[in-house]
C-alpha cells in the first residue's frame, strides 16, 4: 500500500495520480447527493410541521384536529450502471467500481492489476462451467461457449499487458525515446518479451519451457477460433503435431482453465514489478532450466512439495479429492527424478494434503488428494477462498433437513471448482451415516441429511470460520 486506508484524497485507478476527493466526484453523483439531502430535508420539515400542530385542539369543545396519515416518500436510491467491474482491494479491503481494467486501489494506492485479471479468470471459469453443464445433444453450443471463453482469456491477457506497458511508457525518465505503437504485439510471447525488454523486465521469466509451449499453443488456438471458425490450418499444425489439417481444433475445459492460470502467473509477475516488489527468480539460471520459483514454500513444505501441491491444485477441474495419475505427475515435473517426486509426495502426506498407497513393484506411490490440499492451496494460487465460500453456503444449508448437493450448487451460484472444496469442509461436520455414499458426477455426494447435532456442529464451524 502507498497510503494508509482512509487517508484524505483519492488515487486515480488508472494513472496512480493522487488528488482531492472532489476531483473524482462525477456530476451525476453530485446530483444524486443533493437529491438525498433534499429528501431528508423535506422529511424533517414534515416532521416539524406535524409537531407544531400536535395537541392544537386539545381541551377545546368546539374544535377538533386530527392529522391525516403521513405519506412518507420512498428514499431515493442511486447506482452507477456504467461501473460494471466491482472489486474489493486485497490489500486494504476497500470496495470500488471501475471501467474495465485499472491498476490501483483508489484508497490505499496498491497495485490491483493481478486482482483485475483474477476477476477475468473467474468469469471465464463461469463460462466453462456453463458449457460443461450442457448435455450431449447441445455439443455445438457447448463448443461455441468454450470457444468464447478461450478467446476471452487472450483478450483479457492482451489488454492487461497493454495497460501495464502503457503505464511503464508514461512513467519513463524524462528524455527517454517515445514508445512505438504496439499493434497486436501482446498476442505473441516473443514480441511481448521484446516490448518489456525496454524496461529490463521479462514477464514470462517464471514459466518453464513446457508452460511457455502450452501458453503459445493456446494463443495459436485463439487465432484459429477467432479467425478460422476453429478449423485447423497449416500454420497451427506446426505448433500442434497431433492436430489434423482441416479438422476442428479440440477445446477442453481443463485446457482453458490452465491457459487462464498461466496468464495469471504472468500478470502476477507484472503486478509485482510495477509495485516494486522482489521478483521470484527466473526458471533459467546459469543457462540451465530449473523449477519455477524454487524457493516458494507453504508452511513447513519443501519447495518440491509446494510445487507438486500447487500443480495438483491448479490442474484440478472440480476441486474434488481423488487419485493423481502417475504419468501426469511425471510429465508435469520433467526436472525432478522419481525419488524427488516420491519425497515431495511424502512431504505433502506429512501435512495431510494427500494420502499415499505404496506398492512393492513401484517406486512412486499412488497419490490420493485430500480436501485439506484445496483449503490450503486455493487462496494463494486460485484466487478463491473455500472458507469464505463455506460461510456463503452455511445459511443456505441450515434451514434444510435434506440437502440435494447439485441443487445447492445451482442455488449458490459458485463455480464447481470453488463449490466442492467449500461443501467438502461442511460435510466433514455432518454425521457419516447421514452423507450418501452413492456416486454423483462432479460432486462429493448427491445428498446428505441434517439432524440437530449436525446443525450444532455446522454453526460452531461458522463461528470458527468467522474468526
Amino acid at each position: 500500500m502507498k497510503h494508509a486506508p482512509g487517508t484524505p484524497g483519492t488515487v486515480c485507478p488508472y494513472s496512480g495520480v493522487r488528488a482531492d476527493d472532489a476531483e473524482f466526484l462525477h456530476p451525476d453523483d453530485r446530483k444524486a447527493a443533493i437529491k438525498m439531502v433534499e429528501h431528508a430535508a423535506l422529511e424533517d420539515i414534515q416532521d416539524a410541521i406535524s409537531d407544531m400542530f400536535a395537541g392544537v385542539a386539545r381541551g377545546s369543545k368546539s374544535l377538533s384536529y386530527k392529522p391525516a396519515p403521513r405519506r412518507n416518500r420512498p428514499r431515493p436510491r442511486f447506482g452507477r450502471r456504467d461501473l460494471m467491474r466491482l472489486l474489493v482491494c486485497d490489500c486494504c479491503g476497500r470496495d470500488y467500481g471501475v471501467f474495465a481494467i485499472a491498476l490501483f486501489c483508489p484508497d490505499c494506492g496498491a497495485l490491483n492489476l493481478a486482482l483485475h485479471f483474477a476477476r477475468e479468470a473467474e468469469l471465464v471459469g463461469q463460462q466453462v462451467d456453463m458449457a460443461e453443464a450442457l448435455g450431449k445433444d447441445r455439443q455445438e453450443l457447448a463448443y461455441r461457449l468454450l470457444g468464447n471463453a478461450h478467446e476471452d482469456v487472450l483478450t483479457a491477457f492482451e489488454a492487461t499487458l497493454k495497460v501495464a506497458y502503457a503505464y511503464c511508457i508514461e512513467n519513463r525518465p524524462p528524455g527517454a525515446a517515445p514508445g512505438k505503437p504496439v499493434g497486436n504485439d501482446f498476442q505473441n510471447v516473443d514480441k511481448s518479451r521484446k516490448r518489456f525488454e525496454e524496461f529490463s523486465f521479462d514477464p514470462f521469466a517464471e514459466l518453464d519451457a513446457q508452460e511457455l509451449a502450452v501458453l503459445s499453443l493456446n494463443i495459436q488456438k485463439r487465432h484459429l477460433i477467432g479467425h478460422n471458425l476453429g478449423v485447423v490450418d497449416a500454420r497451427f499444425v506446426q505448433h500442434a503435431k497431433e492436430a489434423k489439417l482441416g479438422e476442428t481444433v479440440e477445446l477442453v475445459a481443463a485446457d482453458i482453465r490452465s491457459f487462464a492460470m498461466l496468464c495469471r502467473k504472468v500478470v502476477r509477475r507484472i503486478d509485482d514489478m510495477l509495485a516494486g516488489l522482489p521478483l521470484p527468480p527466473s526458471v533459467v539460471q546459469n543457462g540451465e532450466e530449473t523449477m519455477a520459483s524454487p524457493t516458494e514454500t507453504i508452511g513447513d513444505l519443501s519447495p518440491e512439495g509446494t510445487a507438486v501441491g500447487k500443480w495438483i491444485c491448479m490442474t484440478s477441474t472440480d476441486g474434488l479429492p481423488g487419485h493423481v495419475g502417475e504419468n501426469s505427475l511425471v510429465e508435469a515435473f520433467p526436472n525432478l527424478s522419481i525419488d524427488q517426486l516420491a519425497e515431495a509426495a511424502a512431504d505433502l502426506a506429512e501435512d495431510g494434503f494427500v494420502t499415499l498407497t505404496h506398492l512393492i513393484s513401484e517406486r512412486l506411490p499412488r497419490v490420493h488428494v485430500s480436501e485439506e490440499l484445496f483449503l490450503t492451496f486455493d487462496p494463494p494460487y486460485m484466487g478463491s477462498n473455500p472458507v469464505a465460500d463455506a460461510r456463503q453456503l452455511i445459511p443456505l444449508i441450515l434451514p434444510k433437513d435434506s440437502v440435494e448437493v447439485p441443487a445447492l450448487h445451482a442455488e449458490s451460484g459458485l463455480p464447481l471448482r470453488r463449490f466442492n472444496p467449500a461443501i467438502g469442509l461442511i460435510l466433514s461436520k455432518v454425521g457419516e451415516g447421514r452423507v450418501s455414499g452413492a456416486w454423483a458426477q462432479g460432486y462429493p455426494t448427491p445428498y446428505f441429511l441434517l439432524v440437530d447435532s449436525d446443525r450444532v456442529a455446522i454453526k460452531r464451524l461458522a463461528r470458527q470460520l468467522e474468526g
